[in-house]
């Protein structure tokens, strides 16, 4: 089998990463190098003894290459870090694509990386936040506004999964679809920065027309199941994580690099702060209350940042910063890469069909 050839460095990489993220809360470039000139010695090996042909190769490049374009991606919605992404590309270099899978074996191993994750998150904070903070959340989340927008979201987004899920051969399930709707709206929502009812609405009411899938007990069963997942997601990953791994720093203690989990406004001639919406690396942008005092603190505090700070010091009414507590994500990549290479694919699958 192909990934005999790449156990080895898929464990080395795997362990070595996993570990320094933890400690020392980096993944160093010589490792992501490591691993790729491994792969393009085994790859050039593999092809010269005819373990594979050309097509293969093809579909092999094809894929590596796309999970480098959205691991990109998800770093710029600021859902983890440039180095998770190349170090999600390496992966993706050492494992072989089973069918039928082909160009996009990758998003089964995206979607593996992110379960064992938001599996922890969720039952931290269903067991480690009291049942006040809770009830303010669900209240935040489950608002006829928000509801209404996210209903009309996933259902015509959904058709625009599945349809192309279909056209490249990729088996679905309810992990997974909810995986790309997150990304979808996050990316529609932030990157774009347009609202997703404009877009959803209309072709909510396409579905309605054409697809005549939508008028059976499973389809709607399988839309409630996602929606409420969404929603839930949304509720302990984002908005009650918010704040919740962050701590105070003083303005004098403020190093280059910290996230910031609050941002700074100035409106009505008056300092104030907030807090920004959770993602795993650090505070994602959200809704602005004035003029910012930074335009993205997102990526981290620099020093021109921290002289502002200290300067206004003053004039602010506050000493202290709330500082997010960042995610080592490598140990979850690595996770998720044993998932795939035992399941040959979506681990969902698996465990649904123990369902």
């Amino acid at each position: 089998m192909l990934i005999y050839w790449f156990i080895p460095m898929i464990l080395l990489l795997g362990i070595v990463t996993s570990y320094e993220d933890i400690k020392i809360g980096k993944i160093r470039n010589k490792w992501i190098i490591l691993a790729l000139a491994y792969s393009i010695a085994a790859n050039i090996a593999l092809f010269s003894l005819k373990y594979y042909d050309a097509d293969y190769l093809t579909k092999f490049l094809i894929n590596s290459l796309l999970s480098l374009a959205v691991g990109f991606l998800i770093w710029h919605l600021n859902l983890w870090s440039a180095a998770d992404a190349k170090l999600f590309f390496a992966f993706t270099a050492l494992m072989p694509i089973y069918k039928p899978y082909s160009y996009f074996f990758f998003i089964s191993f995206l979607s593996n990386a992110f379960i064992p994750i938001s599996i922890v998150f969720f039952m931290y904070m269903l067991f480690k936040t009291t049942t006040k903070k809770k009830l303010f959340y669900f209240k935040k989340t489950f608002n006829a506004k928000t509801i209404f927008d996210i209903i009309f979201f996933i259902f015509g987004f959904l058709w625009i999964i599945t349809s192309m899920f279909d056209l490249i051969g990729l088996r679905s399930n309810i992990l997974l679809s909810l995986f790309v709707v997150f990304l979808m709206y996050y990316f529609i929502e932030r990157i774009l920065k347009i609202k997703t009812f404009y877009i959803s609405l209309p072709i909510s009411l396409l579905r309605l027309i054409f697809d005549s899938s939508v008028y059976s007990l499973e389809f709607i069963w399988e839309f409630l199941m996602l929606l409420a997942l969404f929603l839930i997601v949304r509720v302990f990953l984002l908005l009650m994580a918010s704040g919740h791994f962050a701590k105070a720093v003083r303005f004098s203690e403020l190093k280059e690099g910290m996230v910031p989990a609050e941002a700074i406004f100035k409106s009505r001639g008056k300092y104030l702060k907030r807090p920004t919406a959770f993602s795993l690396i650090g505070p994602a942008k959200g809704k602005s209350f004035g003029k910012p005092l930074f335009r993205d603190s997102a990526r981290g505090l620099g020093k021109k940042e921290i002289n502002i700070l200290k300067s206004l010091q003053e004039q602010l009414p506050f000493k202290d910063l709330m500082i997010q507590s960042t995610i080592s994500f490598a140990p979850f990549i690595f996770f998720g890469a044993i998932l795939t290479i035992i399941s040959h694919g979506s681990f969902a699958d698996i465990l649904f069909s123990y369902l």
